[in-house]
């Protein structure tokens, strides 16, 4: 980027303070670590908490139906002791599951998180089909992100998400009521048979001022189903994505660049410390949950910081993964760190 563009950009961003500001520490802070430190654990950028394994639908992409590590819910408060430690690294908290909005205590954990502990921003990940029994979250929330894959009702699979349209497209007016609209985010895992589906709640997204965010399904979980790579229609949905991403119909989640990366499943570097996950009783996984390894406990060690450096210790530093998981944190990660200028020209330019 040539240097006069560069000083516009920085003159742009200066106006999004504060949070241009902890997005420079975060760049200059990982810079340093990178280039100095010759090493690819990067500071933590938001912390994401599991507060259940449990769910009331039944995905057939869901990475957390079975998962090889679990871990059981501690009570209110040494939850919220988690999150003061959490709070020692990042300033951001995403409270996921599971079905989070399913532990009796979400309501209160989530009022703590905001009010008590001070997190900047907290985000829920729901299904949505509870949020109209768990209202009271909404007025603490930065971010809803509700997991849609289809916006036709079919009522013939029970624990499907089709099955809870009606339900769902409801409590989206509830939240919609009480919250910013482009602070909701439809969130949809694209495969095949759902297609149009994705076409759908783009246009939902676009007709309410919701964000769009996708990714594909994974096999296992874990790697990128290259079979979709050739199927005419979802080569054209992605074309078509990317170019009302340019065009900026629609508020779509990531650059243009990251979701060509994503959806076409391109090389990228993960960086998955830049995302720490949290289970429910404290373990920290390092580098990333897929690989299920702990470094430690965060109501032993004290901060996510602490875990790392054990984690480090145990297993050394962060692989090069040949397959890599094209989830939509871990694209983001590599964009953040390796092409920072791109993704802060590409934020000034949105607001």
């Amino acid at each position: 980027m040539p240097a006069s563009a560069q000083d516009r950009l920085v003159k742009g961003m200066l106006s999004h303070y504060p949070f241009i500001l902890k997005n420079f520490r975060a760049y200059f802070g990982n810079l340093w670590r990178r280039k100095v430190l010759r090493t690819t654990i990067v500071t933590p950028y938001s912390g994401v908490f599991y507060a259940t394994h449990k769910c009331n639908l039944d995905c057939s992409y869901c990475t957390q139906k079975n998962p090889e590590v679990f871990s059981d819910e501690l009570d209110t408060a040494s939850t919220l002791r988690i999150f003061e430690n959490i709070r020692k690294d990042v300033d951001t908290l995403l409270i996921t599951g599971g079905e989070c909005l399913m532990r009796p205590d979400i309501e209160e954990l989530v009022r703590a998180a905001k009010q008590d502990i001070g997190f900047r921003s907290v985000l829920v990940v729901t299904n949505g089909v509870l949020l109209h029994k768990r209202r009271s979250i909404l007025e603490h929330l930065n971010g809803l992100i509700v997991s849609l894959d289809a916006v036709t009702h079919d009522a013939s699979e029970p624990m499907s998400k089709s099955a809870q349209i009606p339900r769902v497209l409801d409590n989206l007016q509830l939240a919609k009521s009480v919250m910013r609209p482009d602070s909701i985010t439809l969130s949809c895992v694209l495969d095949l048979w759902n297609l149009s589906e994705a076409e759908r709640i783009l246009e939902l997204c676009r007709q309410n001022g919701f964000q769009f965010s996708v990714q594909s399904s994974q096999n296992n979980g874990k790697y990128p189903n290259f079979q979709f790579l050739e199927d005419p229609r979802y080569q054209a949905f992605v074309e078509k994505l990317i170019d009302m991403r340019k065009r900026q119909e629609v508020r779509i989640n990531g650059t243009p660049k990251l979701l060509s990366t994503l959806l076409r499943f391109e090389e990228f570097k993960c960086y998955p410390t830049m995302f720490p996950r949290v289970y429910p009783n404290g373990d920290v996984f390092y580098p990333c949950e897929v690989l299920r390894k702990i470094a430690g406990n965060i109501l032993e060690e004290g901060s996510i910081a602490a875990c790392f450096r054990r984690g480090r210790k145990l297993y050394g530093e962060t692989p090069q993964c040949k397959n890599n998981c094209f989830l939509f944190g871990n694209v983001m990660s590599s964009y953040y760190v390796e092409d920072f200028w791109g993704v802060a020209a590409d934020t000034v330019r949105r607001h």
